[in-house]
């Protein structure tokens, strides 16, 4: 194997003095690596950063595909629902003590629930740095005045623009690093769709259609394309695959702190989606396209200047917002292909903080990401496809599972008291209930006296057998079993290994009644560190 990718101990630059009275830098060793820490602003604004991206532009466009009021409710319900699973899955690593998204599924699914989740986390930030890549290359040449169409010139521009800017910023090591530039991204993008929500002709379409009420009822909810639209807003609102790199960025990341963070973010999130998907799905109704900003090309004058305004502070955002994907890349990366303890946890500071490794992997990311992007002409297909499977994958489906796994005793208690069974039976409880309803209605058609006065359970019982299998309680029940097994076994296995303090703020110790005198602890307190 590669000694690239193998453990070294990290060094600094130290000032020593010789004999002969002078001075010079030496390389020594370095206990730790100490990793850069953000504010809860700075950490709100990367947060606010990973999340407003390309997919602003296409909210009216999924308001469209969703229908007008069902559009407005998946806005608000991704929004809340975000804010939640942000919280809870950093809630629920402080828990298991665990300092990574990867590490948390690997705690409860094992190697496959972290290999699950980290490639849907690389799919999902290197749909977002194609995606940006590509808008940056519809948007700049135009602003620069080259033609439409001269394909050489347009990749010429992104390829100079972006080696000028991105590549410079996303060198930097630590996510708190970005925390200037993403500020300056979040005022580019309140200004945008401030200028989209002041342009958009509503009034005149509002006129022109009966009204908000009459577009609204005929604009509920379609069922043929509502998927679409949520693949969509799914992009436009994931955000968990950078969560516990920026939560481990926080100073002092405790749960109140995280909190704060995701609530502003979220909120100032939903204002800014909102706001662009309702006005500019009312100004152009069914000819809402993809790209909003495209809209406003067809209607000349003021308007147009203002779409060229607002496409220059859209792009301005993307060479700000791509080094946020690119360094959840960067991390998917150490923790797949590099060897040790804080690799594997996601430590990515220790790992990159040697500068060829940090430069090398940059590189690899921004040009895996540019040479598709050089081609691609259309960026929607790539927000539906990496939405629908990698954002609903982190967004909805990987907090939940993790959420039951972890806080499977609690669950299974339930189960228990609601269909009387233990968590032991759970699994077979329906059969017998079954069974016995099943002899209990045969008892019904031969005695006509004792079905009247067991009919009651009978019936209670047929609804409890029926509602078990409606709401898939065998699969839960199931989950539940396998997360608090591969959660005991986890722990175990952690309990022998030296304690630590993780990017998120805990520090792990030892179970010592689990381990038994006689098996000695292995790894050190760097475990081997990457560095």
């Amino acid at each position: 194997a590669s000694p690239f990718f193998a453990p070294s101990t990290p060094r600094k630059l130290v000032k020593v003095s010789t004999p002969g009275g002078t001075s010079r830098l030496i390389k020594k060793a370095s206990s730790e690596t100490k990793e850069n820490k953000s504010t809860v602003a700075g950490a709100t604004s990367n947060l606010v950063n990973a999340i407003i991206g390309a997919g602003i532009v296409g909210i009216p466009y999924a308001i469209k595909e969703c229908g007008l009021v069902a559009g407005i409710i998946l806005v608000v319900l991704c929004a809340i629902l975000t804010e939640k699973s942000l919280r809870v899955l950093v809630n629920t690593a402080k828990h298991v003590d665990v300092p990574s998204y990867e590490t948390l599924f690997e705690s409860t699914y094992g190697s496959a629930g972290f290999y699950f989740i980290s490639i849907n986390m690389l799919l999902m930030a290197y749909g977002g740095c194609l995606s940006y890549l590509t808008l940056i290359k519809d948007t700049l040449p135009v602003l620069l005045g080259v033609q439409r169409g001269d394909a050489g010139m347009e990749r010429a521009i992104l390829v100079v623009s972006t080696m000028a800017i991105i590549l410079p910023i996303s060198m930097q090591r630590d996510m708190a690093d970005l925390a200037k530039t993403s500020k300056i991204s979040v005022v580019f993008q309140c200004c945008m769709v401030l200028v989209v929500v002041i342009f958009c002709p509503v009034s005149e379409t509002l006129e022109e259609n009966g009204g908000l009420l009459e577009i609204a009822s005929g604009s509920v909810i379609r069922s043929s394309t509502i998927f679409k639209g949520l693949g969509v807003l799914s992009f436009a609102f994931v955000c968990q695959h950078g969560a516990f790199i920026v939560a481990g960025s926080l100073e002092k990341p405790t749960k109140e702190r995280w909190g704060q963070a995701t609530s502003r973010a979220l909120t100032l999130c939903l204002v800014l989606e909102a706001a662009c998907g309702i006005s500019g799905y009312l100004a152009f109704l069914e000819k809402t396209q993809g790209d909003i900003l495209n809209n406003f090309l067809a209607l000349g004058g003021s308007i147009t200047m203002a779409a060229n305004l607002a496409r220059g502070l859209l792009c301005t955002t993307m060479f700000f917002v791509y080094p946020v994907d690119l360094f959840v890349c960067r991390h998917v990366f150490v923790v797949l292909f590099f060897r040790g303890r804080r690799a594997h946890e996601g430590d990515d500071a220790a790992v990159l903080n040697r500068r060829d490794r940090r430069i090398a992997l940059t590189l690899v990311v921004y040009f895996l990401s540019l040479i598709p992007a050089l081609f691609v002409e259309e960026v929607g297909d790539v927000l539906a496809i990496t939405g629908a499977i990698a954002g609903s994958s982190l967004s909805y489906i990987g907090p939940g599972m993790i959420y039951l796994a972890v806080y499977g005793d609690e669950f299974l208690k339930k189960v228990e008291e609601i269909w009387g069974k233990n968590e032991e039976s759970t699994d077979t409880a329906p059969a017998e209930s079954d069974v016995e309803s099943s002899r209990l209605l045969t008892n019904q058609q031969s005695n006509e006296t004792t079905t009247t006065t067991e009919s009651p359970a009978t019936e209670q019982s047929l609804f409890k057998s029926i509602a078990w299998y409606l709401l898939l309680m065998p699969i839960w029940c199931g989950v539940a079993k396998m997360g608090k097994a591969k959660l005991k076994e986890f722990k175990e296995k952690e309990a022998l290994k030296s304690p630590h303090i993780n990017r998120l703020g805990k520090v792990a110790r030892p179970a010592l009644q689990m381990v038994p005198a006689n098996i000695p602890r292995v790894g050190s307190a760097d475990g081997g560190s990457a560095g």
